[in-house]
């Protein structure tokens, strides 16, 4: 073995131009990979960690009963006196930063000549922005000591309004005892994020205007949590489930719904995303090993005579194989090293920089995924590792096929081969 070890390093040694075209073939599928994986990786994290920001929270707590309606949003199953215990059983877990109250109602906005259906949002200003982070979003102010008739609005639905900053605007509600209420209510910002049924229907009033325009007797429909942000997905998932499960026996008349179950849309999208992306990556590999294959079954050819002489000198059939397979095999591990350490020198820009995905792809494209600002990699070593290992598997499954075609050659025909 150790002899066709030394002949296969030769004859690499002496072909450098094929050795270097295979590695260079193996190189770039792989290094496709990784910064692919990265970039999918990180396009579902920014997808998932907006959803997490912008509505579900880490955490929603609501009533069994309101869970069940809460496509109508009713403001009679508020969480009463519960709503304190439960933050308190929230804030006394070190694994919860953050919680806040929120109320959900449907109201009509109308700019006195068009009117459009919108969903409300309650919120108590001070602890909203711990857990959600809107105000980065807002273009304009947020709202002020004496907020009883500002409102924050949906870019988009502003713009479909003619609404701007500073007008005022009509906004149309049912109260928590079903009489009509209309008030009139001074934009203080609008929003532009990366949720585009926000940007489009959205409307946030604080409490203090709520109480008088909606009676909301300080109603409170849903309380949302933040958690210690993990950087790996599925830990933090897991963080939230065991909270999840720590608290639905104290609290047996609550749903309380994780952000995975809460954005099970958006995790399937990921989901699809990242299928899509593989095929796409698959597609990538089966282009490499078909060039592979086909640098090896040249290499045959071109070494015919050399095989003959091999053979006259003793060799078996079976060792004329495997000096290929072993050709293929250190040709693969060098573009499988120079394939992941390129792959990795992108992912470090990549993880460190990002890449605009809004000036690539367009803000409209990107807003219907959940995306704004530049997208992170992702390091996933697993993948490095496999990817790395399949790289050396691919460059010898590309050359047993050849391999077993040298090893048939007769020693007479080869060495007349010219």
């Amino acid at each position: 073995m150790g002899m066709i070890f030394t002949i296969a390093l030769r004859s690499i040694g002496r072909h450098k131009r094929r050795t270097m075209l295979s590695a260079i073939t193996i190189a770039v599928g792989l290094t496709v990979f990784i910064f692919m994986d990265s970039l999918l990786s990180g396009v579902d994290r920014i997808s998932i960690d907006n959803m997490i920001d912008l509505t579900t929270g880490a955490l929603k707590i609501q009533t069994a009963r309101y869970d069940k309606e809460k496509s109508a949003f009713p403001l009679d199953y508020g969480l009463q006196d519960s709503a304190a215990a439960l933050e308190r059983a929230l804030l006394g877990d070190k694994r919860v930063t953050h919680a806040t109250r929120r109320t959900r109602f449907l109201g009509q906005l109308s700019n006195y000549s068009e009117t459009v259906p919108v969903v409300g949002t309650v919120i108590d200003e001070a602890a909203d922005t711990a857990v959600f982070r809107l105000k980065p979003c807002i273009q304009g102010g947020y709202f002020s000591a004496d907020n009883r008739r500002e409102i924050l609005l949906g870019g988009r639905l502003a713009q479909e309004l003619g609404a701007i900053v500073g007008d005022n605007i009509t906004l149309y509600a049912l109260t928590k005892y079903d009489s009509r209420n209309a008030d009139e209510f001074k934009i203080v910002g609008l929003l532009s994020t990366a949720d585009p049924a926000i940007n489009q229907s959205a409307v946030f009033i604080t409490y203090g205007a709520a109480n008088d325009f909606l009676d909301l007797e300080n109603t409170v429909t849903e309380i949302d949590a933040a958690m210690v942000r993990m950087s790996n997905l599925a830990d933090f998932e897991k963080a939230a489930t065991a909270l999840q499960k720590k608290l639905e026996p104290r609290f047996p008349g609550m749903s309380i719904g994780t952000f995975a179950e809460l954005g099970a849309g958006v995790l399937q999208l990921t989901h699809a995303k990242r299928v899509f992306g593989m095929v796409f990556m698959l597609v990538i590999l089966i282009i490499a090993v078909v060039g592979i294959f086909n640098t090896v079954f040249m290499s045959v050819y071109e070494r015919i005579r050399e095989i003959g002489v091999l053979r006259a000198h003793g060799m078996k059939p079976s060792e004329i194989s495997a000096l290929f397979v072993l050709e293929g095999v250190i040709t693969g591990a060098i573009g499988s090293v120079f394939g992941v350490a390129l792959g990795c020198l992108l992912n470090v820009y990549l993880v460190l920089h990002g890449l605009p995905l809004e000036k690539i792809a367009g803000s409209m494209a990107t807003a219907q995924y959940g995306i704004s600002g530049n997208v992170y990699g992702q390091w996933n070593a697993p993948a490095m590792i496999i990817i790395f290992i399949v790289g050396i598997a691919m460059a010898t499954l590309a050359g047993i096929i050849p391999a077993r075609r040298a090893s048939r050659f007769e020693v007479a025909a080869a060495l007349r081969f010219a």
